[in-house]
């Protein structure tokens, strides 16, 4: 099952039916006359009740406005364009001009931390002033696309725009591969059965972590990222896990899928924000050959502290399975296990009640026996999986000596969200100037075994992130370059 052949390139080797999430009906792609950006597809699919946008590969299934939306309380962080606004620049065909409404977040206002001097900056021509110069940056970065990273427009997004940004996020995604939860997450997947080539269904993808990893790792997979925000998408699509699929819809209780379109479906620290939860968890299992679903990072609602007021206790996601083969387990075991070498231990069943003391749960059904067993020790570090890249927690000093590596959380929440890291990631590292230039070339060197053993090193995408050192731009520096260009 493949989309029709005009959105099947040698980026996707794989992407399943899609169907329009209101009529069920299979959209037919039309693609734009001008095609602006290398290997990407821009175009309309068309069912017969509505006409979806294509951008740079990625299907919009989405009815009205496209926020951008906070991946917590689900509120507009940034306000986007209509679907019907970007239909209308496809068959205008300005394709680039799409792309940008969906890219350009606006700076955040001057003295934003000034409520009495902020105002002239919120009201009259310069937010629309301000919005202008940001899209002809991004106008500038897009025609620079090659050269950048994911680490750029993370900050173009969350440290350079919207002060409705919560500014822990960037360090939040930026730093995700060494991060308990995505090591964990990792363990977990060792359970997907071993189907040759069928695809899994990512579903709140983000910025296709786990798509990366299933792409890079000894057995890879195939995986169809779904996710609401769309430049988090683009950005996997085009940096983070380029060689996989993105679908944005924001539908959980109605997947734009095939029944059993895809090996097994996973949904990775989000499921807890779900309003729909039920109907959300009954289209995972239909889309799914053999009902195999991997909840991952669920929030225990009896422990604090809360992640959202849709977290549920192990007996109340359990609960959703209608009857259905289950397993729990948690991160505190599956963190463990990982470090220990063996994937999830999943053979005996468990009590909910078990679990009662675990903050962070996973649960996994399916009626593939292969899924639920205990799962053996694996050959490689899974957080190898990659271009051996310096972990972003890591800050490096230039000494006479050589190059000193110090582990420092970049924030206090982030210090308390992942204090386990402690547990297994170095405390620093001094390394010669030679070797450190090798590293950071992605040169193998005598020491990159051991630095990816303790985590100093991680397995990330080739263009993941700048070179140690780099200087960020700044906000006013983006928008003068942005208005450079144009002129």
């Amino acid at each position: 099952m493949t989309l029709s052949p005009a959105l099947s390139t040698s980026r996707t080797p794989y992407a399943p039916s899609l169907r329009c999430p209101d009529c069920g009906a299979r959209p037919v792609l039309t693609p734009t006359r001008t095609q602006p950006l290398p290997g990407g597809t821009f175009g309309l699919l068309c069912c017969p009740c509505a006409t979806y946008p294509v951008i740079d590969d990625i299907p919009v299934l989405r009815r009205g406005r496209i926020d951008s939306q906070d991946h917590l309380t689900g509120r507009c962080e940034v306000e986007g364009p209509t679907a019907d606004e970007l239909v209308a620049l496809l068959r205008a065909d300005r394709p680039l001009d799409a792309l940008v409404a969906l890219l350009a977040f606006p700076p955040p206002a001057p003295l934003s931390h000034r409520a009495g001097l902020r105002l002239p900056f919120t009201r009259g021509p310069w937010p629309r002033l301000a919005l202008a110069a940001r899209r002809r940056e991004v106008r500038a970065m897009l025609a620079d696309l090659g050269a950048l990273t994911a680490q750029d427009w993370m900050e173009l997004a969350y440290d350079r725009s919207s002060d409705r940004i919560d500014d822990e996020l960037l360090p939040y995604f930026l730093g995700r591969f060494g991060q308990p939860r995505f090591l964990a997450t990792t363990a977990l997947l060792r359970a997907l059965p071993d189907d040759g080539s069928g695809a899994v269904l990512d579903l709140a993808c983000g910025f296709g972590h786990v798509a990366h990893h299933l792409a890079a790792r000894e057995d890879p997979r195939p995986v169809v990222g779904v996710d609401r925000n769309f430049l988090q998408l683009w950005v996997a699509r085009r940096y983070v896990a380029p060689t996989q699929s993105f679908v944005c819809a924001d539908r959980v209780d109605a997947l734009p899928f095939d029944d059993d379109a895809f090996a097994a479906a996973v949904c990775s620290d989000a499921f807890h924000y779900f309003e729909a939860q039920q109907g959300c968890l009954d289209e995972l299992r239909r889309v799914a050959a053999s009902d195999t679903v991997l909840l991952d990072r669920l929030g225990n609602a009896r422990l604090a502290p809360a992640d959202g007021p849709a977290e549920r206790e192990a007996a109340g996601y359990v609960a959703l399975l209608r009857g259905a083969p289950w397993r729990l387990t948690c991160e505190d075991e599956l963190l463990e296990g990982y470090r220990a070498g063996y994937g999830p231990q999943l053979a005996a069943p468990r009590h909910p009640s078990e679990l009662d003391g675990a903050k962070w749960l996973m649960l996994v059904t399916s009626r593939d026996e292969r899924v639920l067993a205990d799962h053996g020790s694996f050959t490689a570090l899974p957080h190898a999986a990659g271009t051996p890249t310096l972990n972003p927690v890591f800050e490096v000093a230039h000494h006479d000596d050589g190059v000193h590596l110090a582990f420092a959380f970049p924030s206090t929440w982030f210090a308390f969200e992942n204090a386990a890291m402690l547990r297994y990631t170095s405390a620093g590292e001094r390394v010669d100037a030679a070797t450190f230039e090798a590293l950071v070339a992605g040169r193998p060197t005598d020491r990159t075994a051991d630095l990816l053993r303790r985590c100093v090193l991680l397995g990330m995408p080739e263009r993941y992130r700048r070179p140690p050192g780099s200087a960020a731009r700044s906000v006013l520096g983006g928008l003068c370059r942005g208005v450079r260009r144009r002129r």
